[in-house]
């Protein structure tokens, strides 16, 4: 990496939104769900936007999200995460790029504002808890990745984990995520119906907190 590029810190954002899930049944887009009449991929940006302003890509069908101007299509369709990490950041115009999931409603702007802080020279910066539990669709990637995560993906290796040995990683640690986000609601993300029920409880709670704290 040049020195110029450890010194570019600007970023943009790249949101996944590559496919449907069987799971919810019927096929259904995460991104058009709804939370409190709200599409879930609409919070994600207006989370990301606090941060990153208007540099926002989508990483998705072209026709499904031609409601907005940035979209790319994924270049290794029906792949995973590690598919659609490679389409983002061969498509992004900034060196680092923080990539999050459509379905990820309870983003904590401050965690991901400390993740963005400590870039310095890493190519990766990723929370890590509990027994090594990471969170790739909540990290900071820069485009130094890019060669080894497309060797992965014609190889067939598809795990995120396994770019790793190559590359200069960052682990956010448990200690740190507590500090903005107490209650690890950053990486929930909506899988199954139940998780919605889930996900409408817990935007319940925090804005009654909200209130609590304002009185």
């Amino acid at each position: 990496m040049t020195n110029e590029k450890k010194k570019d810190i600007s970023l943009a954002a790249l949101i996944l939104a590559g496919g449907k899930s069987s799971r919810l049944g019927n096929h259904q887009n995460k991104a058009y769900l709804k939370l409190k009449g709200r599409y879930l991929i609409e919070i994600v940006r207006e989370k990301l936007a606090q941060i990153v302003h208007n540099k926002i890509i989508i990483v998705g069908s072209p026709e499904e999200y031609s409601a907005y101007l940035e979209v790319v299509p994924d270049i290794f369709p029906q792949q995973g995460p590690l598919g659609g990490i490679f389409s983002g950041l061969k498509a992004s115009p900034s060196f680092y790029n923080l990539v999050v999931g459509c379905d990820m409603p309870f983003l904590e702007t401050n965690l991901l504002s400390y993740m963005i802080q400590n870039i310095d020279n890493y190519d990766i910066i990723i929370p890590c808890y509990g027994k090594g539990l990471i969170e790739p669709l909540c990290a900071v990637y820069s485009k130094d990745c890019l060669k080894v995560i497309e060797r992965n993906l014609l190889r067939k290796i598809y795990a995120v984990r396994k770019i790793f040995p190559t590359l200069r990683v960052k682990y956010i640690t448990e200690e740190e995520i507590k500090k903005y986000d107490p209650e690890f609601h950053s990486f929930f993300n909506i899988n199954y119906p139940g998780d919605l029920k889930r996900a409408e409880k817990i935007y319940q709670n925090k804005k009654e907190d909200k209130k609590s704290i304002e009185k």
